[in-house]
C-alpha cells in the first residue's frame, strides 16, 4: 500500500472494455524473459492503476490478462510518468487502444499498427512473387520503405526506447567488405535500456545461426569481437552470460569449445558474474570437466585393465579411428547405443575402426557378461576403484558418453549417437583434399580500426602484398583494382596489405588512386605479423584463396589471376 507522506510519482492507469473482473499483470520484458511487476484488480470501470513512489526501470512493458498480452507500451526514462491507456477486449483480441499522458506512446502504437498492416501486405505480396516473379519488384519496393520509415522514426525520436525499437527492426545491409559482426551494428550495448527489450537474444540468436556453418575458431572470434565493444557492464553481463548458453547448449558439435573460452577468458573478468554464486559453481564445474577432451584436444591418456587385468593404453592403439564408448549397467540409452554400434562394427568397412568400452561400474561379473557379448574385436575395459580419473578427463557425468579419436588420438567428435557417428567415419574417409591456409593476418584498416583476413566472408578473397614505393607496385595495383571493380557481381574481395610503414604518404597515395572499394590494411605495430609469413622484398604478391582461406594459387601475374577466375567463376574479368 502506497504510503499517504509519500508522493506517487509514477501513475499508469488501464481502463479495459471487455476485460472482466480477472486480474491484470504488469510485466516487463527482459531480454527472452517477462517478468511480472505487478498484480492488479480492476474496479467497477474495468479500470486498473499502477502507483508508485519510484519510476520503474525504463524499457517495454506490457500488460497480460488471462495469459494474453493485451499490448506494448514504453517508459523511456524515470522521469515522473502519469498516462492513462483505454483499449476493448473481444474474443481475445485487442482493439482500439489510446493512451493519454505520452506523446512517446502514442507514436509507438500507431508505428505497431503501421508494422503490423505493412507486414500483412508484404506477407500477401510475397505469397503472389512466389508464384509470379513479376511482383518481386513491389516486395523489394514495399520492404525499402518500412526500412526507411523505421530510420526515420529512430532518428526523429533520437534518445528514446521508441528509438531504440525502431532502430532495431531490421538489421544492417551487408556488404562484402563487412565484418559479420556488422549484422549488430544497429544495436547500442552502451544502453542498458536495451536489456529490458527482446532485441539482445533475437539479433544474439540470429547471429549466432548466421554463423553455425563457420567453425569453432572463426567463431571464437567473432564471439571476442563483440565482447571487446564498448559495452554497459550490466550488457556485457548479460551477453556473456546468453552466448555462453547459447553454445553450451548447442546441438552443434564444436560449440562447446566457444563456451569453454566464455568460460575461461571472459567470465573471470566480468564481477558482475561472480556475484552469482549458482552460475559461478556452473562455470567451474563445466571448466574442470571439459578442460581436456574437447573437440580438436588429443585425448587424455586413459591406461585401464581388462577384465582379465591386461592393460590397455587406448592412445596407443594402431587404428585410423577409435570409438571410445562409457557405458554402465540398467541403462536403456546405453543398451540402445551399443547394440547400434555393434551392428556398425560388422560392417565389412569397418574394419579401420577400433572400438573400446569402458564400464563405468564395479561388478565384475557384469564386466564379464559384456566382454563374452561384445565382438572379439572390441576392448572392453574398466576402473571400479576410479584410479584413472576418466569421469573427469572425459566428462563422464552422464552415459552413455562416446568420442571419435582419429590416427592421433585427436578428438574429432563427442556427445553423438551412433548414426552421427557412422556418417563422421564415412566423411573423414572421403575427405577431400584440404588446401593449406593463409596465416590470418590482424591488421588495421586506413581509418584505424582492425580488420583480419578470416574476417573476410567473399567466397574468393585476393590477398594482396604491395608497396608504392617498388617500382612495379604502381602499375599492378591499378590493374588489379580495375579487374576488381569489374568483377565487384562476382563477390570477389580484395585484401590490400600495405607492407611499408609510412602512413602518411600510403593515405595520400589511396586517394589519389581512389582504392577505396576494397579492403586497405597495414600494420602500425613493430612487430613481424606480416614478414614472419611472407618475403615483403618479394612484391607485389598476389594469392587467390577460397572462403576458408585456402591458397588456390599464390606469386600469381594478373594475367593468371584473369585465367584463374576464368575458369573458377565462369566470368570474364
Amino acid at each position: 500500500m502506497l504510503s499517504v507522506f509519500l508522493a506517487a510519482l509514477c501513475h499508469i492507469t488501464l481502463c479495459l472494455s471487455g476485460g472482466g473482473s480477472s486480474p491484470v499483470i504488469l510485466a516487463v520484458q527482459q531480454g527472452e524473459h517477462i517478468v511480472p511487476v505487478d498484480t492488479l484488480y480492476p474496479d467497477y470501470r474495468g479500470c486498473v492503476v499502477f502507483e508508485a513512489t519510484k519510476t520503474p526501470e525504463p524499457g517495454q512493458y506490457m500488460f497480460v490478462q488471462n495469459n494474453i498480452r493485451l499490448f506494448n507500451f514504453l517508459i523511456s526514462s524515470q522521469d515522473p510518468i502519469d498516462m492513462t491507456f483505454h483499449a476493448g477486449l473481444q474474443e481475445g483480441r485487442v482493439y482500439d487502444v489510446r493512451v493519454e499522458g505520452s506523446e512517446e506512446n502514442n507514436t509507438y502504437l500507431r508505428f505497431y499498427r503501421f508494422l503490423q498492416e505493412q507486414y500483412a501486405r508484404l506477407n500477401r505480396l510475397a505469397d503472389e512473387a512466389a508464384n509470379s516473379p513479376q511482383a518481386l519488384p513491389e516486395v523489394i519496393r514495399l520492404e525499402a520503405t518500412i526500412r526507411e520509415y523505421t530510420e526515420f522514426l529512430a532518428e526523429q525520436h533520437k534518445g528514446t526506447l521508441l528509438a531504440i525499437i525502431a532502430k532495431n527492426v531490421f538489421t544492417p545491409v551487408l556488404s562484402a567488405k563487412s565484418h559479420p559482426v556488422d549484422y549488430l551494428g544497429y544495436i547500442d550495448f552502451t544502453d542498458p535500456r536495451i536489456l529490458n527489450t527482446a532485441i539482445l537474444p533475437l539479433r544474439l540468436n540470429e547471429y549466432v545461426n548466421h554463423q553455425r556453418a563457420s567453425s569453432p575458431e572463426t567463431l571464437i572470434q567473432h564471439t571476442d569481437r563483440i565482447l571487446e565493444m564498448e559495452m554497459h557492464p550490466r550488457v556485457r553481463s548479460y551477453v556473456t552470460r546468453y552466448l555462453f548458453s547459447l553454445f553450451y547448449s548447442s546441438d552443434i558439435l564444436g560449440m562447446e569449445r566457444i563456451a569453454f573460452h566464455l568460460a575461461t577468458r571472459w567470465f573471470p573478468e566480468d564481477s558482475l558474474l561472480s556475484t552469482d554464486s549458482e552460475l559461478q559453481r556452473e562455470i567451474e564445474t563445466f571448466v574442470r570437466f571439459n578442460k581436456h577432451c574437447l573437440p580438436g584436444m588429443t585425448a587424455p591418456e586413459l591406461i585401464l585393465p581388462d577384465v582379465y587385468g591386461k592393460l590397455h593404453n587406448v592412445n596407443r592403439l594402431k587404428a585410423p579411428f577409435t570409438v571410445l564408448i562409457f557405458f554402465e549397467d540398467n541403462c536403456p540409452a546405453c543398451s540402445s547405443q551399443l547394440l547400434k554400434l555393434i551392428e556398425f562394427s560388422g560392417k565389412e568397412d569397418v574394419s579401420d575402426v577400433q572400438f573400446v568400452a569402458v564400464y563405468t561400474g564395479d561388478n565384475k561379473d557384469i564386466l564379464l557378461q559384456y566382454t563374452d557379448f561384445f565382438p572379439q574385436n572390441w576392448i572392453t575395459l574398466w576402473d571400479p576403484e576410479l584410479n584413472s580419473g576418466f569421469p573427469e578427463k572425459f566428462n563422464v557425468t552422464h552415459t552413455p558418453k562416446l568420442y571419435l579419436l582419429n590416427k592421433e588420438k585427436t578428438i574429432i567428435g563427442r556427445d553423438m549417437g551412433a548414426e552421427t557417428l557412422e556418417k563422421m567415419i564415412s566423411d573423414q574417409k572421403q575427405k577431400p583434399f584440404v588446401l593449406p591456409r593463409a596465416p590470418n593476418l590482424v591488421l588495421t584498416t586506413e581509418n584505424g580500426s582492425t580488420y583480419a583476413l578470416y574476417d573476410v566472408t567473399a567466397p574468393y578473397t585476393i590477398l594482396y602484398l604491395y608497396d608504392p614505393s617498388c617500382a612495379s607496385c604502381g602499375e599492378v595495383t591499378a590493374l588489379l583494382y580495375s579487374m576488381f571493380t569489374a568483377a565487384k557481381e562476382s563477390e570477389v574481395m580484395v585484401f590490400a596489405v600495405y607492407t611499408g610503414s609510412d602512413y602518411l604518404s600510403w593515405r595520400k597515395w589511396l586517394a589519389e588512386g581512389n582504392y577505396s572499394e576494397w579492403i586497405n590494411v597495414w600494420n602500425p605495430a613493430n612487430d613481424d605479423r606480416i614478414y614472419s609469413h611472407f618475403n615483403t622484398n618479394d612484391i607485389p604478391l598476389i594469392m587467390l584463396l577460397d572462403k576458408e582461406k585456402g591458397i588456390i594459387a599464390d606469386y600469381l601475374s594478373p594475367n593468371d589471376l584473369v585465367f584463374i577466375f576464368n575458369q573458377l567463376m565462369d566470368t570474364t574479368l
